[in-house]
Parts: structure tokens; C-alpha cells; sequence
């Protein structure tokens, strides 16, 4: 069980829509990660701040991912 639920759009503070919104445009599908952080509209943002910084760097996609995934690990969480 999660600590934090999931929301629906409908149910998510109204700051935080847009922003699940276009999360699900990137991913192509709404993600469980998305409604969990559509809970705090300013983690939400920050969040979507840091994801565009770390697209937009020089970091190719394989390397990307290798960050991602190393720091998921490192915080014990499953990837």
C-alpha cells in the first residue's frame, strides 16, 4: 500500500490538473506516480521543473535512464 494515494483528476487540487495533464501527454498514459504527486501541486511542480531540467541537459537518453534508475535504487525504491 502506498503511503501517499493516488487521486483522480477530478479529485486532484485544481493547480495540480494541468500538471497531470501534461504528465500524462509525456508518458502517454496517466501514470500512479502522477496522481500521487497531484496531492501537493507544489512537489507536482517541482518535480515537472526538475524532469524538464534533466530532458533538456546534455545527458544522452541511455545515461538518462542510468541516473534514474540509479537513484531509485539508491533509495530503495523499485524501479
Amino acid at each position: 500500500m502506498p503511503r501517499i494515494q493516488p487521486i483522480e483528476k477530478e479529485n486532484a487540487p485544481e493547480e495540480s490538473r494541468p500538471l497531470m495533464e501534461k504528465g500524462e501527454q509525456a508518458a502517454g498514459q496517466m501514470l500512479n506516480f502522477f496522481k500521487q504527486l497531484a496531492v501537493s501541486p507544489a512537489s507536482f511542480k517541482g518535480f515537472m521543473e526538475l524532469d524538464g531540467a534533466l530532458h533538456g541537459s546534455a545527458l544522452d537518453p541511455e545515461t538518462h535512464e542510468v541516473v534514474y534508475i540509479g537513484t531509485s535504487d539508491y533509495n530503495g525504491c523499485t524501479y
